[in-house]
């Protein structure tokens, strides 16, 4: 019995290929046209992707601002000293940036990419993807940011919740 599932997996695979190797062509001239249709499907599901998510750059600055502020404060690359301006309440938080840092560098670096946020008065909701290593590991999470003397922010107790889920809790008290 083994052998015949590795000799149907075997026929499996190369049915795979062969399948591969049709859809590229033999090589003659119109392997560049089948070439090129991959990359104007993927430009156009990028731009799904973009129009999906409900955030064109340059659109609306609260919504640009709020992209930037999570892009930086959920980076494991970037200092306490960036994210501090950007976190509303950010006294004593220096540890967990640090161990943030470090646990971002066990797994190839953490980023966030807001995919759409909703902006109501001096609040807003915020759905977003967690990347690790540049990967989206986490999609979909929901958070928030408010508007504060200092511009858009992330609350202390949003950073907390997203740095407790990282391993690297906040101080308590």
């Amino acid at each position: 019995m083994p052998d015949m599932f590795n000799s149907n997996k075997t026929l499996a695979v190369l049915a795979c290929i062969s399948l591969l190797v049709a859809a590229c062509g033999t090589g003659d001239g119109g392997s560049t046209t089948t070439q090129s249709e991959p990359t104007t499907t993927t430009a156009e599901s990028t731009t799904t992707s973009t129009e999906t998510s409900g955030i064109v750059p340059g659109e609306n600055a609260e919504v640009d601002a709020i992209v930037a502020v999570y892009s930086v404060v959920f980076d494991s690359t970037t200092s306490f000293e960036e994210k501090s301006a950007l976190i509303d309440d950010p006294a004593g938080l220096e540890d967990t940036v640090a161990a943030y840092e470090a646990t971002g560098a066990s797994v190839g670096g953490v980023t966030a990419e807001p995919t759409a946020v909703a902006v109501n008065g001096a609040m807003a909701d915020v759905v977003y993807t967690l990347f690790f290593s540049g990967n989206p590991t986490y999609p979909d999470l929901d958070g928030t940011a408010v508007l504060t003397d200092d511009g858009w922010q992330v609350t202390r107790e949003m950073f907390c919740s997203v740095m407790a889920s990282a391993r690297s809790a906040c101080p308590t008290g």
